[in-house]
C-alpha cells in the first residue's frame, strides 16, 4: 500500500451520509430549471449523488444518470430503487473517457482532497462540448471548519481551476440562503468542455 492510499483510507473514515435539506432540493429544482430539460443530456455523471434526488429527477426526464459517492450507505440504499451507482472517488473516475455529456457534481467538489486531479477527470470523462455543473459553498462561515471540508476555495480560486483544466466558464450565479440563525453562499458554475 502506497502512502497516499493510507492518507486517502484515514480520509475515508471522515465520509458522512448526506442528510436531506428542503432547501438543498429546491436549489436543485432550480439548477434543473436552468440548465436540465427533458432529452438535453444522454448521459450523466452524478458526482456525489447524496440522497439521490438529482438521480431521480435525470430519471424522471429519461437521461441516464450514473451516480458514484464515497458513502457506501448511499450507494446501498440508491442501488436499492435502481439508480446506476458505484462507490468511487471522483479523482480515480472508473470510466472511459468520453463517457458523459454532462458532470452533475453538486457541494461534492470541497469533499476532494485533490480537486484538480478530480476536475481533470470531469473533462476525460466529459465528451467533447460537455458541460459540468459544479456548486460548492463560499469559502468561509460554518463550511471552513467542517470536518470534511478539504478544498475551500474562493469564487476566483475555482474560476482559475476550470480554466487551468480547459472548462470554459458559462454561467456563474450565487444562491444566497437565509437560515434561522445565519446565512449560507454557495457558488454555481455552468461549464464547456474546451477542445
Amino acid at each position: 500500500m502506497t502512502h497516499l492510499q493510507r492518507h486517502l483510507e484515514v480520509l475515508n473514515k471522515t465520509v458522512y451520509r448526506e442528510p436531506k435539506f428542503e432547501y438543498h432540493e429546491q436549489l436543485i429544482d432550480s439548477a434543473f430549471d436552468t440548465f436540465v430539460k427533458k432529452g438535453s443530456f444522454k448521459d450523466v455523471l452524478d458526482v456525489g449523488f447524496g440522497t439521490g434526488y438529482s438521480l431521480d429527477k435525470f430519471k424522471s426526464l429519461g437521461i441516464h444518470a450514473v451516480g458514484i459517492s464515497l458513502d457506501q450507505h448511499e450507494v446501498t440504499a440508491a442501488g436499492f430503487i435502481g439508480h446506476d451507482v458505484h462507490l468511487m472517488d471522483m479523482a480515480f473516475l472508473d470510466f472511459e473517457d468520453k463517457t458523459f455529456d454532462l458532470i452533475w457534481c453538486r457541494h461534492t467538489l470541497e469533499h476532494s482532497v485533490m480537486p484538480m486531479i478530480a476536475l481533470m477527470e470531469f473533462k476525460r470523462v466529459l465528451r467533447d462540448g460537455g458541460f459540468a455543473y459544479v456548486e460548492v459553498p463560499q469559502d468561509e462561515a460554518t463550511h471552513v471548519d467542517n470536518e470534511n471540508h478539504y478544498s475551500m476555495f474562493s469564487d476566483r480560486s475555482w474560476q482559475s481551476l476550470f480554466r487551468k483544466v480547459g472548462l470554459k466558464l458559462l454561467y456563474r450565479g450565487q444562491w444566497v440562503i437565509h437560515l434561522d440563525e445565519w446565512i449560507d453562499i454557495y457558488w454555481n458554475y455552468w461549464l464547456k468542455k474546451e477542445a
